[in-house]
C-alpha cells in the first residue's frame, strides 16, 4: 500500500509540472505563442519563421510611393508593416515600435508582419 500511494504521489506531480510547463510556454494559456525575436532575425532567416506569431522590435519608417510601412534596424533591414491602420501609423513614424503579429514572406513583396498590435515604446 505504501508503494501505491508513493507512485500516484509521483504520476499527480509529474502530471502537474507538465501542465504547469505546457501553460508556462503559450503564455498563460492563450491559444498561440508569441515569438520573440530581432527584425535581423527575421530578414535573414525569413523561411525558418514563416507563419509564425512574432514580437519584433524596431524603428519604424513610412514610405510615401507606395505608401508603406516598415520595421527597421540601425543597418538597414527592414520589415514591411502589413494589415494595420495607416493613419494609426503616421503619428509614429521615426519612433521606437513593438509590432506584434503573424510573420511572412513572399518572393514579390520580401518579408512582412500582419499587424496585430503596434505600439510605441
Amino acid at each position: 500500500m505504501g508503494r501505491a500511494v508513493i507512485y500516484v504521489a509521483i504520476a499527480a506531480l509529474a502530471a502537474f509540472l507538465l501542465l504547469f510547463f505546457g501553460i508556462f510556454q503559450r503564455g498563460g494559456g492563450s491559444s498561440e505563442a508569441f515569438m520573440r525575436i530581432s527584425v535581423h532575425d527575421l530578414s535573414v532567416a525569413p523561411e525558418a519563421h514563416a507563419g509564425e506569431h512574432v514580437v519584433t522590435i524596431g524603428i519604424l519608417r513610412r514610405v510615401l510611393e507606395p505608401e508603406e510601412h516598415f520595421l527597421v534596424t540601425e543597418g538597414g533591414l527592414g520589415i514591411i508593416i502589413r494589415g494595420y491602420d495607416f493613419l494609426a501609423l503616421r503619428p509614429l513614424d521615426g519612433r521606437p515600435v513593438t509590432v506584434t503579429g503573424r510573420f511572412g514572406f513572399d518572393g514579390l513583396e520580401g518579408t512582412y508582419i500582419e499587424a496585430e498590435s503596434v505600439d510605441r515604446r
